[in-house]
C-alpha cells in the first residue's frame, strides 16, 4: 500500500468511526455531514467523493460494526481448546450484548423507522453473516453438534429465514426474555435440545 492508499484508508476509517459514534448518540436522520466530517478532520467534499451519500455511509458503519462482532465471533470458534456448546454459548452471549447495544443506540431507533435505510442494514448483515454461518455450520458439524445429514446450503437458508424474526422492528423493542428466547428456538428447536 503506497502513501497515498494509506492515507485514504485512514481518512475512510477515521470517517466511519466519526459517523458510527454520532449516529449511536443522536441517530442517522440527525446527524449531519459537517458534523461527521468535523469530528473526522476532513471535508465534507471528502466524505462525499467517497461515500456519495449519508445512507451509503450509514451503511459503512453498521458494516464496519457487524465486521468486528464477526471477527469476534470468528476468534471463538477458531478456539480449539474448547467443545463447540461453549463456543455456541459464547457466540450467543456476545450476540445477545451487541444487540443490546444496537437496541440502545439512536442508530437502531432510526434505521429500523425508516424503511430505506432498514433495508439497507439488513442487506449489509446478510452479506457479512453469511461467511460466520458457513464457518459455524461446518465447525458444528466437524464437533458433532449439527447433524452432518444437513447440507450447509440447506442449514444457510434456515438461518437466513430465521434471521427475519431477529430484523422485525419489535425485536428490538421486545423483553431480553422474549429476544433470547427467539435465539433459543432458533439454535436448539421447540424441543429445546442443547
Amino acid at each position: 500500500m503506497n502513501g497515498y492508499e494509506k492515507r485514504t484508508a485512514l481518512k475512510k476509517a477515521a470517517i466511519i468511526e466519526a459517523a458510527s459514534r454520532l449516529f449511536a448518540l443522536r441517530g442517522v436522520r440527525n446527524v449531519s455531514i459537517s458534523e461527521i466530517a468535523g469530528q473526522a478532520g476532513v471535508s465534507q467534499v471528502t466524505i462525499y467523493n467517497y461515500f456519495g451519500d449519508k445512507n451509503t455511509l450509514a451503511k459503512e458503519a453498521f458494516i464496519s460494526y457487524i465486521d468486528a462482532a464477526a471477527g469476534l465471533f470468528e476468534q471463538v470458534l477458531e478456539q480449539e481448546d474448547i467443545p463447540f456448546s461453549e463456543k455456541l454459548a459464547s457466540i450467543m452471549q456476545g450476540k445477545s450484548s451487541m444487540v443490546s447495544r444496537i437496541a440502545l443506540s439512536n442508530f437502531n431507533e432510526q434505521a429500523l423507522d425508516d424503511k430505506v435505510l432498514r433495508q439497507i442494514f439488513q442487506g449489509a448483515l446478510k452479506e457479512r453473516a453469511a461467511a460466520v454461518y458457513v464457518k459455524f455450520i461446518e465447525l458444528g458439524k466437524r464437533d458433532g453438534a449439527i447433524d452432518m445429514c444437513i447440507p450447509t446450503d440447506a442449514a444457510i437458508d434456515y438461518f437466513m429465514a430465521s434471521i427475519t424474526a431477529f430484523q422485525n422492528p419489535g425485536f428490538m423493542a421486545a423483553p431480553n426474555e422474549y429476544k433470547m428466547g427467539l435465539i433459543r428456538l432458533f439454535l436448539y428447536g421447540i424441543i429445546g435440545k442443547q
